[in-house]
């Protein structure tokens, strides 16, 4: 797909959970693949100077979805942004999940990374694979989109402290092993499931400054082939598959 830099005007803009975002854009057409991601300049100044890579949580032809979390100077900029103002996004970028020949799949999404598979979630039920959505989160405040989500696919949820839904981490919810896992989450949750031994994909989240995969920033080890490759988050992911990743390598 081919990756535009356009403007973008603000259509709704809120805070759904503490420090989360959620912002809805009206502009050209933004087709995806789940998974992908953008880049958003938050300030025409020169402080801070690189723009902010997002997550694309859903896209049609009229509006653009993404949720983020305020993590430091960037986003909080972004978080005071207000309707009617316009931000210039350069996207889609990197690969996302691939669902070809999928018949049932289990999305397993943890914390800030649930809003990335919302996009996937909608895609599969269209393409009419039977779905399973677990998501997990710290606590019931913490819980985003799961209204959202329902419209998709049997879902459970999971909070630490159990305050809603399940009491315990998302991972334990998954009951059957023989289906295909997409997730998005913290990596202890992708441990897990390497340690379970399902099949699937995963999304990874790195600290990107070009995002393009020019800087080599956010190079990581991967397995593939029965060799160790040097692969970039930006550009080669951010989705791999599951037991890809050579945590040991320094990537985790």
């Amino acid at each position: 797909m081919e990756m535009k830099n356009s403007d973008f005007e603000i259509l709704h803009h809120k805070e759904i959970a503490d420090g989360i975002f959620d912002l809805t854009l009206k502009g050209g057409y933004l087709e995806f693949e789940p998974g992908q991601f953008v880049h958003v300049e938050v300030t025409s100044r020169l402080e801070p100077f690189l723009k902010r890579p997002i997550s694309i949580c859903d896209a049609d032809p009229n509006s653009l979805k993404l949720v983020y979390r305020v993590v430091g100077k960037g986003t909080k900029i972004l978080s005071e942004k207000k309707p009617g103002e316009t931000l210039k996004i350069l996207g889609p970028v990197g690969h996302g999940f691939d669902v070809n020949g999928i018949k049932q799949a289990t999305i397993v999404g943890g914390g800030i990374g649930v809003p990335p598979l919302l996009g996937l979630a909608r895609k599969m039920h269209a393409q009419g694979i039977d779905l399973e959505i677990l998501l997990g989160f710290n606590s019931a405040s913490d819980a985003i989109l799961i209204s959202e989500f329902e419209n998709y696919g049997r879902m459970k949820v999971a909070t630490v402290d159990g305050s809603l839904g399940y009491k315990g981490v998302v991972t334990e919810l998954i009951s059957d092993k023989e289906r295909t896992v997409f997730a998005c989450g913290p990596e202890p949750l992708y441990h897990t499931l390497e340690k379970q031994g399902l099949k699937g994909f995963y999304s990874l989240e790195r600290r990107m400054a070009c995002g393009v995969g020019v800087c080599l920033g956010c190079n990581i080890s991967v397995k593939e082939d029965e060799r160790i490759l040097r692969k970039r988050v930006c550009y080669n992911g951010p989705v791999f598959p599951i037991g890809s990743v050579v945590w040991s390598d320094g990537n985790g």
